[in-house]
């Protein structure tokens, strides 16, 4: 690849400039960002060679188009460059929902002779904004990637590598099985996060409140820092996957408030238990290959 445009300059498209700058990429990276600040900062900060504002000058030459804007702007943001893209240019994303986008993407492109795949690099951070970017973002992360059947093979390898360039450890999965498991892994912990911080601050008596919140707060509530666009627009993609797992989620809430009510001390105990235990084997197989077809 040549030439790659980064479309929006935040936390996951400014960390992508400068991971391929620290990698040693020898094209061109351009980058699009709707605020002229933001493209002046990200040339001072060199994580792009050029930048522009105009969605359609930043993807000029480009190989590979990386979509890195919250999930309900892409589709726009790509009617807006279309026409612009050159034959058999590859585009993915980095959005945390893929089934729906990657049908709206679809539709957008309608026959032209580009490819879309979409990835997800399971990286990030609470923190927002080009000035959170940082060169190791994508290094060790597991980065999935959801063609279709009628993906041709040279370019899902073609963007294998790439992530693999990043420091990335890719795996390959249906868009329907990856949402499923990141409405269970990653966007139900968010809702509890966000549901936590509410709760515990709705008297709105944050000064004496924030005196007693150790760490057990801090740390269970860290991710509701994220921004509401972002999550508001993950959660609406994935609508019928967060809403089965919260369902779980309060089923075992009311197994926890009928243990108390019942002063089932012991059996309260034993479900810690039992949590502790099933956290500690999640937690043991991060990063460890499994059944999904690693790249």
């Amino acid at each position: 690849m040549r030439t790659v445009a980064i479309m929006g300059l935040g936390l996951m498209g400014g960390s992508l400039g400068l991971a391929l700058k620290a990698q040693g990429f020898s094209g061109t990276i351009a980058g699009y960002a709707r605020r002229l600040e933001t493209c002046e900062e990200a040339l001072r900060q060199k994580m792009v060679d050029r930048v522009s504002n105009d969605p359609s000058e930043a993807v000029e030459g480009a190989d590979l188009v990386v979509l890195c804007v919250p999930i309900l702007s892409m589709p726009d943001l790509v009617r807006g460059f279309r026409d612009r893209l050159k034959s058999s240019c590859l585009l993915t994303d980095v959005g945390s929902t893929k089934a729906e986008v990657d049908e709206a993407i679809r539709q957008e492109l309608g026959s032209r002779a580009v490819f879309f795949i979409g990835s997800h690099p399971i990286a990030g951070s609470e923190q927002q904004g080009l000035g959170a970017a940082r060169r190791d973002l994508y290094e060790k992360a597991a980065c999935i990637l959801t063609p279709r059947e009628d993906s041709p093979a040279e370019k899902v390898e073609a963007l294998a590598s790439f992530w693999k360039s990043l420091g990335a450890v890719v795996y390959r999965m249906p868009a329907v099985e990856h949402d499923r498991i990141m409405a269970r892994t990653s966007h139900l912990p968010h809702v509890i996060a966000a549901s936590l911080a509410a709760v515990v601050g709705r008297d709105g008596d944050w000064e004496q409140l924030g005196r007693f919140c150790g760490p057990g707060f801090r740390d269970t509530t860290r991710i509701a820092e994220g921004s509401s666009e972002v999550w508001r627009d993950i959660i609406k993609t994935n609508k019928s996957c967060v809403l089965m797992e919260l369902d779980a989620y309060k089923n075992k809430l009311e197994s926890w408030s009928e243990l108390i009510k019942k002063d089932d001390f012991q059996g309260l105990q034993s479900f810690l238990e039992q949590s502790r235990s099933t956290r500690r084997a999640i937690m043991a197989r991060r990063g460890v290959e499994g059944n999904q077809e690693l790249l």
